[in-house]
Formats: C-alpha cells, sequence, structure tokens
C-alpha cells in the first residue's frame, strides 16, 4: 500500500505556519536579517498559530503568563519596500505559558497588526507612506501622525484594566486584544491629547502609575503623561526642552522624571519624507540632563559630555544623589543608519558602553563614568523596582566570535552589582532582548528567570529560552524551538498569569 506524499510545506502550514520561508533554503550572513522578515512580505495574511508547543529541559513551575513582543514585521508590498529596521509594519507575538504544577503548555501566537495604515496600504495594493528612515515618492496627505503609525516599538500593558497597547515613537498607543492580538483602534488619554505622540517606553511606578512622554522634533518640547493604573489619565504638562529631537526614552526615580537630551539635531519638516535624513549631530553641545519634578514639574537641568543613547535602566535616588544608568551610544548617527535589513553591518561604528550617571541636585554637579563593560544593549531590570535601586540587570552582549557582516548581538548577560554573568549563543544566532521574570511579586532582586528569544539565520528558526536568573551563563533551563521563524523584533513585557 502506498501513500500519498504530503510536503514539508503543506504539514507545517496545517499547524498554523503559513508563512513560512520556503523549505531547503538558508540565509547567508550578510542577509541574515533579511531572512526573517521575507515570509512576511506582501498581502496581510492570517496569524501565526503554534498550538502546543515541545519543551526542551524542565519548565519552572512558577513560570505562568504571557510574554508578548512586537517589531517591525512586513518590509514590502506591491513591489514597494522599506528599507530600515525601524519601517517595517508591527507584528505581535504573544508567548502563552499555561498548565498546572506538572507540566507546562506553552503555545505561540502572532498577528500583524491591522493599524490605519496597513489598512490603507492593503487596498491601494503597495506600500504608501515613508517612514523614519525610508522616504517613498508621491506619499499620501497625512491627517496626523497616526496616519503612518506601524505600532512597531514596544507594549504596554494595564494589569488594572486588563489593556494592552503597542506603542511607536510619534504616535497614539494602539488598543489591542490581549488574547486574538486584534487592534481596536487607537487611544485618546484625554480630548486634548489626542493624536499627540505617545513614546515607546512608558515607565510604571511600584504603585502602577504610568509616567510616559511624547515629542515632534524641532518643537523644543516635551509632553508629559501621568497615567492611573486603572487607564485613566491623571496629568499632562508640557515642559520646554530645547535639545528633544530624538528621546527614544526616559527614566523615573521616587521623586523625579529623569531625561537625556543628545545633540542630535533636527532641520526638516515633520511628516515630510524619512526624518532621519535631517538630523545632524552638534559637536559643540553637551548631553543636556532634565531632572524634572513629578510634584509640580519643576526643571532642574546638568551637562555631561556628549553621547547618543537609545535605552536607560533605571534611575534612584540615593544619598542626596540620582543614580542613573544607561547604555551609552557614541555613533548613534552611524548606528541608525546602517540598520538597513538588506546590507550587512558596518564595523565603523562606536561600540556601545554601559555607564553610571550620579546627579547630585544640592551642588548642581553631574558626573559620568564608564566602568568597560562594552558591546551591550537593550537593558531590563525587575518589573517592580522602576525608581528604586537596583543591583541586578538584564543585557544583550555581542560576543568576539558573532559573524562581522551580521547586526545585533549573540547572546545575553546579567549584571549582578559589577559582576557580568554572560551566556552566548554561538555561530548563526540573533539575540533579541531578554527580560527578566521575577520568581514572584515579592521576591528578592534576582530571583526568577530570564527569558528571550533568538533567531538562527542558517535555519531561519526562532527559538525560546528560559534561564535561572541566577545562573544564566549556565545556559538556558528550558528551550522551546518554533516550527517558524520569527521577524526580529524590538521590545517586549511579561505579564503574569
Amino acid at each position: 500500500m502506498t501513500h500519498p506524499t504530503i510536503s514539508r510545506r503543506t504539514v507545517l502550514s496545517a499547524l498554523g505556519a503559513s508563512l513560512l520561508p520556503a523549505a531547503g533554503h538558508a540565509a547567508d550572513a550578510p542577509h541574515a536579517w533579511r531572512s526573517s522578515y521575507a515570509p512576511y512580505n506582501g498581502p496581510l495574511q492570517a496569524p501565526l498559530e503554534s498550538g502546543p508547543l515541545k519543551v526542551q529541559g524542565r519548565w519552572p513551575a512558577g513560570l505562568r503568563g504571557t510574554l508578548y513582543r512586537v517589531g517591525p514585521a512586513r518590509r514590502a508590498l506591491g513591489g514597494v519596500a522599506m528599507d530600515h529596521w525601524f519601517d517595517g509594519d508591527g507584528m505581535v507575538q504573544a508567548f502563552r505559558f499555561e498548565g498546572g504544577a506538572s507540566a507546562a503548555v506553552v503555545s505561540h501566537r502572532g498577528a500583524l497588526l491591522a493599524t490605519p495604515k496597513l489598512t490603507t496600504e492593503e487596498a491601494a495594493g503597495r506600500l504608501l507612506y515613508s517612514g523614519f528612515a525610508t522616504t517613498l515618492a508621491n506619499s499620501p496627505p497625512l491627517n496626523g501622525p497616526d496616519t503612518l503609525n506601524p505600532a512597531n516599538i514596544n507594549l504596554l500593558p494595564l494589569p488594572g484594566s486588563q489593556e494592552l497597547f503597542a506603542l511607536w515613537e510619534a504616535g497614539s498607543a494602539l488598543a489591542l486584544d490581549p488574547q486574538t492580538l486584534q487592534a481596536s483602534g487607537f487611544k485618546a488619554w484625554s480630548p486634548e491629547t489626542q493624536g499627540a505622540p505617545f513614546s515607546a517606553h512608558p515607565r510604571t511606578a511600584p504603585d502602577g502609575t504610568v509616567w510616559n512622554f511624547g515629542y515632534v522634533p524641532g518643537s523644543g518640547k516635551l509632553l508629559v503623561y501621568e497615567i492611573a493604573p486603572d487607564g485613566r489619565l491623571r496629568r499632562q504638562q508640557v515642559l520646554d526642552a530645547p535639545q528633544a529631537d530624538m528621546v527614544h526614552d526616559f527614566a523615573i526615580t521616587g521623586r523625579h522624571l529623569v531625561f537625556l537630551l543628545m545633540p542630535l539635531r533636527f532641520s526638516g519638516q515633520p511628516g515630510v519624507g524619512a526624518p532621519l535624513a535631517h538630523y545632524r549631530w552638534d559637536a559643540q553641545a553637551p548631553l543636556v540632563v532634565l531632572l524634572v519634578d513629578k510634584a509640580d514639574f519643576r526643571v532642574q537641568r546638568f551637562e555631561v559630555p556628549a553621547t547618543g543613547l537609545f535605552h536607560l535602566a533605571n534611575a534612584w535616588e540615593e544619598g542626596g544623589t540620582v543614580q542613573v544608568r544607561f547604555v551609552a551610544q557614541p555613533d548613534i548617527l552611524g548606528t541608525l543608519r546602517q540598520l538597513n535589513v538588506d546590507s550587512a553591518r558596518s564595523l565603523a561604528v562606536q561600540s556601545t558602553q554601559w555607564t553610571q550617571l550620579t546627579l547630585a541636585p544640592a551642588t548642581g554637579q553631574a558626573r559620568m563614568e564608564a566602568p568597560g563593560l562594552a558591546n551591550v544593549e537593550f537593558p531590563r531590570i525587575h518589573p517592580a523596582r522602576q525608581g528604586l535601586a537596583t543591583r541586578f540587570t538584564t543585557l544583550l552582549a555581542r560576543s568576539p566570535g558573532m559573524d562581522a557582516r551580521v547586526h545585533g548581538y549573540d547572546g545575553v548577560l546579567t549584571l549582578q552589582g559589577d559582576t557580568p554573568r554572560p551566556y552566548t549563543y554561538g555561530q548563526g544566532w540573533i539575540a533579541e532582548e531578554h527580560v527578566y521574570v521575577p520568581a514572584s511579586p515579592t521576591a528578592p532582586e534576582g530571583r526568577g528567570w530570564v527569558l528571550g528569544t533568538a533567531y538562527h539565520w542558517p535555519t531561519e528558526r526562532t527559538t525560546l529560552s528560559v534561564f535561572d536568573a541566577q545562573a544564566v551563563d549556565a545556559g538556558p533551563v528550558a528551550r522551546i524551538a518554533l516550527p517558524y521563524g520569527l521577524p526580529l523584533g524590538l521590545h517586549g513585557q511579561f505579564v503574569p498569569a
């Protein structure tokens, strides 16, 4: 008796993997990044749905909840393509960890976000709108920043209202169904802030209060939001910030908001073409630090030697000082310009530096130093210790052995005080942001797990790994190998069960 031959692609499609790359194709190093996006180009497709996934190793009994991740995905439609990593349409991933005490049930769901931008371009049959770094000819007129909002940078869960939002740098928060991942429209925190920028890096204080900001390049202003745990806007305030032409992240303490303003000047017109082409570095200007009092929004200004940056880890009050930890990106323009998905990495960009900043409000003095930890990014801390002193940080790290032609990072490390504990995935891997998940709400700092995804570009597959936070250097305690590759994303958030 003979059986009909069923192709590998047919089998995997039946499992919900309809966006897989062609069987037998393997990426080479210069095109490692491009390979992760190729399956998601073209018309909008049904969400990915994995079903139960096999766990390799031992899944931690206390790790239950959902890891949400978001990032750019679709880069091409109708023969028109976006070149830059930041410009793809947003796609949300949900890794769900369920089951009882005896066994975990792990599944994955991924969905492109049907933003107004995406649905308009679907109807047109091609990409229409310019992005942050990609200018498309004959782009239609804009009705505001949300016309081109791809919702592709970060996520904001609000446990108090059971809401989930996908965030972009320059537009409104996009509301999502936490289960189906279906988009339901942009959030207006108040009539006055409808359509106003809502940054992709809000900070949630230990009491559940959400602080965030928005900016428009060239405006010299910052819009600050204070949001209650249930999603109600408490306060909004506009601050003067003359050097706020690109502000990706900020930090909070118990008393203050902390903004690090780079001397990155914008000379273009907002909404016209790709903004990146209109930025220049002012070598004569300092890094301006704004320390903003939460009570009355009074601002104290500090200046330190200039550096670029994307991400802050944390800030806190200590002995009359404000301690700030961040990753310095000295050549930020060079970094931004080389993040074209289709191109190989350039070695000309200066390495990142883990950096410590000490502010003394009583004297107006500031000191910045780099303890020597380089080639790291995407810092994450205990989620309930925003604004409190932290001694435990999770970062991505690039090893000396990573292929020089490939963008990004190939490992993860934990920084316990000043002691790094690194783990390197090995040849052919690109690691994505890893998050720290405490063992319980009251667990001591550093107890719990480090959780993250990595893409293996030779086989074009994604793996989810779980590490004991105290021993990341010992390797994963559990791994989930997906039957497909996911587009290389940006940020994620873990929501406990």
